[in-house]
């Protein structure tokens, strides 16, 4: 198995590279930021027998996302999994918001990950066993006082999905994984206060991990998942249910 995670350098994406190469995918790492990260990921995993390659770009600029597309398609010529993970959430008010913000979440969200697809289409076809697992937020149904841009950016995300789903089908599965709660640097920020308050909303009365997420993940990108496409799986903790 062949994959592309997006994002996969630190948080949930770390999580999904690193639980595919323990199943013995090949993984291909990608990181905007976060370089350093992402070479540490990969030469973990090949001191552990396992294979995996880093590539930088910037899915919020066409150029990029085209490279990134390239450097993948050069080195594979089947591609089996791809995850879109990458995101950006700059957490301020709908006031405080700018037209740039809102666009540079578009564009990192939805449309930066749109084109990869599309021009990785031709890799997953010939892999005839196509998986795309989009990763959304329990925001995208719930919304968010503090990141409106990035709560519509998630619901274009799952509409993006279920139309992909239609169209490649039964070549390409394609689904969504939406977490709720997860502890990661997202919600670093938390207080105390802000902590506990959150742990009271979730019926299983813990914030969700990475790995959580990662495991999701990997069950859409498995054999096991091949009558399931155009899904929405909510891994949240009781946090949203139905």
């Amino acid at each position: 198995m062949r994959a592309l995670v997006t994002g996969g350098s630190q948080g949930i994406g770390l999580a999904t590279v690193r639980r595919f190469a323990r199943d013995g995918g090949e993984v291909a790492v990608h990181y905007h930021r976060h370089g350093p990260a992402a070479e540490k990921v990969v030469s973990e995993i090949a001191d552990q027998g396992g294979s995996a390659f880093s590539v930088g770009a910037d899915l919020g600029h066409p150029e990029e996302v085209r490279e990134l597309a390239r450097a993948v398609a050069e080195k594979w010529d089947r591609l089996d999994v791809l995850v879109h993970n990458a995101g950006e959430y700059p957490r301020r008010s709908f006031l405080e918001g700018k037209w740039d913000d809102f666009e540079r979440c578009l564009r990192v969200n939805v449309i930066g990950a749109s084109e990869l697809t599309r021009l990785l289409l031709p890799r997953l076809a010939h892999s005839r066993n196509g998986r795309i697992v989009f990763v959304s937020s329990v925001l995208a149904s719930s919304g968010s006082r503090h990141g409106a841009h990035y709560a519509a950016a998630k619901a274009a995300v799952e509409g993006l999905a279920r139309s992909l789903a239609r169209e490649l089908a039964p070549t390409v599965t394609v689904n969504v994984v939406a977490p709720g709660s997860v502890d990661t640097a997202i919600l670093a920020g938390d207080s105390v206060t802000q902590r506990t308050a959150r742990l009271r909303t979730i019926p299983i009365g813990r914030l969700g991990t990475a790995n959580d997420v990662a495991d999701a993940i990997a069950f859409l990108a498995s054999p096991s998942a091949s009558y399931i496409t155009g899904a929405t799986l909510h891994v949240n903790g009781g946090l949203r249910m139905g």
